[in-house]
């Protein structure tokens, strides 16, 4: 058993290199697309990860699954508006923790049919309380049917 659980954990070490030996690959010829970052929403409390949960959303349905609204007072306090229409959201979420935790992005590229997602975790102090840390971008939706492949990149 346990050389079951080493042979299991050297195979997910060479598949997270492999993985991100294809992203730098891939960076290194992608172009800028531009993005909105999502703004004034929150993880509903009925979702619950244990590992960064990374998705596409193309629907306003699925997304509601996920995230509900959190106006705010601020000057800007007005949640990110999404059209489903015409686009879709990347999204990351990692666990719940009593961290404070800043997420960000940092860049969205595209090389071809590949979509890479890179992205910020600033972890802080510890908290009297728990969050369900996410960062997630506004992408239009392309013209064509072409299938993408995306890829999320922690940098």
């Amino acid at each position: 058993m346990n050389r079951l659980m080493h042979i299991v954990a050297l195979l997910a070490v060479i598949l997270l290199c492999a993985n991100c030996s294809t992203t730098r690959k891939l960076e290194a010829d992608a172009v800028p697309m531009g993005y909105t970052e999502l703004q004034n929403y929150y993880v509903s409390n009925t979702v619950s990860v244990k590992q960064p949960y990374r998705h596409v959303f193309t629907t306003e349905e699925e997304f509601s699954r996920y995230f509900g609204e959190a106006a705010t007072m601020s000057p800007n306090g007005q949640a990110t508006v999404v059209n489903w229409g015409t686009q879709y959201v990347l999204a990351v979420i990692n666990p719940s923790t009593d961290r404070a935790t800043r997420m960000y992005p940092v860049s969205v590229l595209q090389n071809g049919d590949a979509i890479i997602f890179n992205y910020k975790v600033e972890k802080g102090e510890k908290q009297s309380y728990t969050i369900t840390p996410y960062v997630a971008v506004v992408l239009d939706k392309p013209v064509s049917q072409q299938q993408y492949t995306f890829y999320y990149n922690e940098k």
